[in-house]
């Protein structure tokens, strides 16, 4: 929609671009997958490098998760870029969570399923 008010905001903007592209917005099952390969394959400057999910965090549970907290019309808004806040806010809430004395070096490093739900749930406000 709002790619819509650009196009109509200005008379000759469709005389001037000839093709346009619609997307699909991506479904609950995609948003997951997406979220899945983006902590798959993370590059040094990451801001989550060398952090993982926990094992509870398949992409049938994180898509459940999505599709249970989140409504359509935040999903339709924010489409992949729900992923990438999540996925931030979920780290924090990893940091929120553990404690000073923890030396565990897996655990420091991993999200887990409640991590994701805690911080969507505040997305999703």
């Amino acid at each position: 929609m709002p790619m819509k008010r650009v196009i109509t905001s200005n008379e000759g903007f469709c005389r001037r671009v000839a093709k346009f592209f619609t997307f699909d917005d991506f479904m609950t099952e995609d948003l997951a997958k997406i979220l899945h390969l983006k902590m798959n394959n993370q590059t040094e400057g990451s801001l989550l490098y060398g952090f993982k999910l926990d094992p509870s965090c398949t992409v049938d549970n994180v898509e459940n998760l999505i599709k249970t907290v989140t409504s359509e019309k935040q999903r339709i808004e924010m489409n992949a870029g729900l992923v990438d806040r999540l996925l931030v806010n979920a780290r924090e809430n990893l940091d929120l969570r553990l404690s000073f004395d923890c030396v565990n070096t897996d655990e420091l490093l991993t999200i887990t399923l409640e991590d994701l739900k805690n911080r969507l749930t505040l997305i999703s406000r």
